[in-house]
């Protein structure tokens, strides 16, 4: 593992966690500029929830944002950066602010199963870069659902029992339409500013993926959350490649 010291507190990596890795010991911080500009559209006297947790770099930047009683709940389905997630939460006295889960969030809830490959980082067995090749690189934040790797337990927004979300990160390497699928009461009812991954731009080969996996969802596999959000709820406007990136800002 790797420890750094940074402006949001102490961050503990997997070493072989390649991406991240390199911006921390590069003096930086990981995507902090985007969650900077987000700030102003944050509110914060509400809650916030994060869909993709990895070891909580934005946890800790995020959760900052938010007034003394304001809650943080994330979402990491990966049990290994659950753990990790859990000891940054703990090592910088977070506990009674970011509650985490080690659940994934999609359309249903039940049980699923993470890739087995990791596309996204070089193409190596994920189980195996936890543990007998660890010192082969690995990019733990981009495994998407799949097949052939860890079994893990699966939630919907809407079966979560959190109220007053005043902001959603969605970051989940594919799913982001299956999982909008099954949040739609709780948009309807907290009208949250929403950023996600747009697949449109990110590229789709972790999405068909989860389409040929899931194939019993291709409805909500085609569910469109900013369609929803400009048409139906009527929000104000939305930010494409916000901050020059790959995801959508949705503004209510």
């Amino acid at each position: 593992m790797n420890t750094y010291k940074t402006k949001y507190g102490n961050v503990t990596l997997y070493h072989n966690d390649i991406y991240i890795n390199g911006v921390f010991k590069n003096g930086k911080y990981w995507d902090e500029d985007t969650m900077l500009k987000l700030k102003q559209y944050i509110n914060p006297s509400k809650n916030i929830l994060e869909i993709g947790g990895h070891c909580g770099t934005s946890s800790l930047v995020y959760s900052s944002f938010l007034n003394e009683d304001q809650q943080y709940y994330v979402y990491e389905p990966q049990y290994n950066m659950y753990n990790v997630l859990v000891h940054n939460i703990r090592q910088n006295g977070l506990q009674n602010k970011i509650i985490p889960y080690n659940l994934g969030v999609f359309c249903y809830n039940g049980e699923g199963t993470m890739n087995g490959i990791d596309l996204d980082g070089g193409g190596g067995v994920v189980s195996q870069r936890y543990t007998t090749e660890i010192n082969k690189p690995c990019n733990f934040g981009g495994i998407s659902l799949g097949s052939d790797g860890e079994k893990i337990h699966l939630t919907t927004i809407d079966s979560m029992d959190h109220k007053n979300i005043g902001f959603i990160h969605c970051d989940a390497q594919g799913s982001e339409s299956f999982i909008f699928s099954k949040s739609l009461e709780t948009i309807a009812r907290d009208r949250p500013v929403i950023l996600y991954e747009n697949t449109d731009f990110y590229g789709t080969y972790l999405y068909d993926i989860i389409c040929k996996t899931y194939p019993q969802f291709v409805d909500e596999s085609k569910f469109d959350i900013k369609k929803y959000c400009m048409e139906t709820l009527n929000y104000s406007t939305f930010i494409d490649r916000f901050n020059g990136g790959i995801d959508t800002l949705l503004l209510p």
